[in-house]
């Protein structure tokens, strides 16, 4: 029985990554290239292509839940207009999720993403920012694509870490260029706390522990920050950094606690 419900949900997950396949090739080699081509401003016809991206997003989602391959649990509320949006990163599905509530949104990407024959149109016609390769001017590019970005009106969202978390509750360090972007072009900061309960997709696990059950993902925005409020120490990019980094790591430890 147990083999009969493993290789059931296995043919499920398959379904599910086919689809999405479908789905962000069509986005990005048909649909959106097409709307950029169109007349108008280059911001609005962005902001139109990335609109029906949103709603492919919220109709995978919802794929994954009906299928019985999630549970999702989303509590607090957006920030509207423009803003940066920062959460930890311990599933391959964070990216996905955080677009849910966020249909303007810019993310910023790895530069090796440009190498996925699936995303690398996407990304690309999505006016996406393309990660660092650890050099000043990099930081600086970035910084300068994100406050454009947000003048567009955008949310922009990064992962901190770089790469996925070791655990449910673990955070990588964060990496402070995005903090910069937000300090820069004087928006609100929203922190979103992404727990795993089990931990899946994670770094180093196999599509097998994927499988053997139900797997439920917390979605917790936490109070916008206005940076201008915070204390000195923690109004620079790396202070922010830190002062972020342990305000979700805390939100971590406490739903794993509720979970036990």
């Amino acid at each position: 029985m147990k083999l009969l419900t493993m290789t059931f949900r296995l043919a499920l997950i398959a379904f599910c990554f086919v689809q999405f396949a479908v789905q962000v090739l069509w986005l990005g080699k048909w649909l959106m290239p097409r709307i950029m081509k169109s007349q108008g401003q280059s911001s609005e016809k962005r902001s139109r292509s990335l609109f029906h991206a949103h709603h492919h997003v919220t109709a995978y989602l919802n794929t994954l839940s009906k299928v019985g391959l999630f549970s999702f649990e989303f509590s607090g509320e957006p920030v509207k207009g423009p803003a940066v949006v920062v959460a930890n990163h311990p599933s391959l599905l964070d990216f996905i999720v955080l677009l849910k509530d966020f249909p303007n949104a810019i993310c910023l990407y790895k530069s090796q993403t440009r190498n996925n024959p699936i995303l690398s149109d996407f990304v690309d016609v999505a006016g996406y920012v393309e990660g660092m390769d650890g050099t000043r001017e990099a930081s600086k590019r970035i910084v300068n694509e994100c406050c454009q970005r947000l003048k567009e009106g955008h949310h922009v969202a990064f992962f901190p870490e770089g790469t996925r978390s070791r655990s449910n509750t673990s955070v990588n360090r964060f990496r402070s260029t995005g903090f910069h972007a937000a300090i820069k072009a004087g928006v609100l900061l929203q922190p979103v706390v992404i727990y795993c309960d089990p931990l899946f997709l994670g770094k180093n696990q196999s599509w097998m522990d994927f499988a053997k059950a139900r797997n439920r993902m917390v979605i917790e925005y936490l109070k916008p920050i206005r940076i201008e409020e915070l204390e000195e120490k923690e109004r620079s990019a790396k202070g922010l950094a830190d002062y972020v980094r342990k305000m979700i790591k805390k939100r971590l430890i406490e739903l794993d606690q509720d979970t036990d």
